[in-house]
């Protein structure tokens, strides 16, 4: 069996795998919600993650929402609509709404839970005033496919699928990736998925590799049909081999680091060593901790939250994924073949700027632990 969790630090797993919110890390900049910044409408500062990965230079920031239509699809716990720097452009629910918490809606365009949210801002957020923030790709249009409910939406993976009121489940996230594979989601114009989420299978047990091949299978399916699918890689701080669907080889997989500190993230997952150059080719970091976005309204009335988790790394990943594949650089058949073109920017800007990256990425990995090269939003 395997437990899907959504993969911030502010949830913890009981002793059955059940998701209970524990707290979220909150550290808001000062003069967020305040009357001049609204008035004026305003970015009081631009993420660090953002400007760390190249995502904001002096001339500004891109506005995906006023070229060709792109659409990101968040697989989470839904996205809140309503919030003025988010690109709503629709969503599916795939979950029950959560017996246990009042007001609770299956609704994809409700985030009681926040999490979703968050990590869509950090996609797509556009500054859509009140000191509002930006992300990577701002005003990319955002597809909520709802996986979790509000209590941060859990449930048991078994290859019998198996929907309980009150909890998500991997089995939801990987219908939720099948549609966005097949008609509906072309239609729809989703290019890029995000899953910042993980189910743990453990790599011992005898039915392992089937459940693997078994899951692998759709984001296998997904990538055919030229989708680029980005999953966390696990805030459990060990080898992300057990972890569905960052262990999967059609899936790029997100490491994070601390821009604060410039070293790993002690809590992010990592390859193992001996790893294969195609293990170590889907695998890339991004800023994850202290990462400054957008949340739901019914989470934080201001808006506005920092947290951490390779939940907050994976969505950097998707965002430079469409801002390449808006500029043409991305632009394989295959989805996961553009993983390919992620990497080679990342390690461009490695070899051009020494100072680039952090304390144990790709170029000085200790203790056997490979996380990668830090993104670079080249375009």
């Amino acid at each position: 069996m395997a437990y899907v969790l959504p993969e911030s630090l502010n949830f913890r797993a009981s002793p059955k795998g059940a998701i209970i919110p524990n707290r979220f890390i909150v550290a808001l900049k000062p003069g967020y919600g305040d009357a001049a910044t609204a008035a004026a409408g305003l970015v009081r500062e631009v993420p660090a993650g953002v400007q760390l990965i190249g995502a904001v230079s002096s001339a500004g920031v891109a506005n995906m929402a006023a070229g060709k239509p792109l659409v990101v699809a968040v697989v989470d716990s839904g996205v809140d609509s309503s919030h003025p720097d988010i690109n709503y452009v629709g969503g599916k629910a795939f979950v029950a709404p959560s017996a246990a918490v009042p007001g609770d809606s299956a609704d994809p365009a409700t985030d009681l839970y926040g999490h979703g949210t968050h990590v869509a801002g950090i996609i797509g957020a556009r500054n859509g005033g009140a000191g509002g923030v930006v992300g990577v790709a701002p005003g990319v249009g955002i597809f909520s496919l709802k996986v979790m409910d509000a209590q941060g939406g859990v449930g048991i993976f078994s290859l019998k699928v198996m929907d309980v009121q009150g909890v998500g489940s991997l089995s939801d996230a990987m219908d939720a990736v099948t549609w966005a594979a097949g008609p509906e989601g072309k239609a729809a114009g989703i290019a890029v998925i995000n899953l910042s989420l993980a189910g743990y299978a453990d790599p011992a047990a005898p039915d392992y590799a089937a459940t693997r091949d078994y899951v692998c299978g759709v984001f296998q399916a997904a990538s055919a049909a030229g989708l680029v699918v980005v999953a966390a890689a696990g805030n459990y701080a060990t080898d992300l081999r057990g972890y569905l669907p960052a262990a999967c080889p059609s899936v790029i997989a997100v490491t994070s680091m601390d821009p604060a500190s410039a070293g790993a993230s002690s809590f992010s997952n990592y390859l193992a060593e001996p790893a294969t150059a195609a293990d170590r080719a889907r695998l890339i970091a991004a800023p994850g901790n202290g990462i400054l976005s957008t949340i739901s309204f019914a989470r934080e009335a201001s808006g506005y939250r920092e947290l951490s988790g390779t939940s907050m790394a994976s969505p950097h990943i998707a965002g430079v994924a469409a801002t390449c594949i808006a500029s043409g650089a991305c632009s394989a058949a295959g989805g996961f073949a553009n993983a390919a073109v992620l990497q080679a920017a990342a390690k461009q800007r490695a070899a051009a700027v020494p100072t680039y990256g952090f304390d144990g990425d790709a170029r000085s990995t200790r203790g056997g632990k490979y996380y990668g090269y830090l993104t670079w939003d080249k375009w």
